[in-house]
């Protein structure tokens, strides 16, 4: 059932004579039976599938934000070890998906290129990662890699 001219969806709990007892997402209210009207299924269906997509609970909500206020758009992973520092990676990527930020910075040193290697390696298997590069010269060059997501 929805109310005439609107376009939300909501469920008939009870009826009283005139009156109905309808639920609007997570809203319960007493209305006349006059100002509803039926849903065809085509159209529940639709309506199911749009409010799916957007229903996270509070606690996903707060966590997102959570995580997005702690973000920080750089990680420092010299001296670690190779597993080590791609755990840390993988994280870090996770967290930057998940806020939704467009690009990051590994700060992995020069060294050997161990690292670099190592990190690159994985960063191209994520799919959600569009390229990775050297930073600018004057800004680190080759000890650091940019990652555009």
């Amino acid at each position: 059932m929805r109310i005439k001219g609107l376009t939300s969806i909501g469920k008939v709990e009870t009826t009283n004579g005139k009156q109905a007892m309808v639920i609007f997402g997570g809203m319960r209210t007493k209305m006349a039976v006059s100002r509803l009207e039926h849903v065809d299924a085509a159209t529940l269906q639709e309506s199911q599938k749009q409010f799916a997509a957007y229903n996270y609970s509070r606690q996903t909500r707060e966590t997102i934000d959570q995580h997005r206020n702690q973000f920080k758009q750089e990680i420092d992973v010299r001296g670690m070890r190779a597993d080590e520092a791609i755990n840390q990676v993988q994280y870090f990527i996770d967290d930057a998906i998940l806020v939704g930020v467009g690009q990051v910075r590994i700060l992995h040193g020069k060294g050997n290129g161990i690292l670099r290697t190592m990190i690159r390696q994985y960063l191209n298997s994520i799919p959600n990662v569009k390229s990775c590069r050297d930073e600018h010269v004057q800004f680190g060059g080759a000890g650091i890699t940019v990652v555009e997501l």
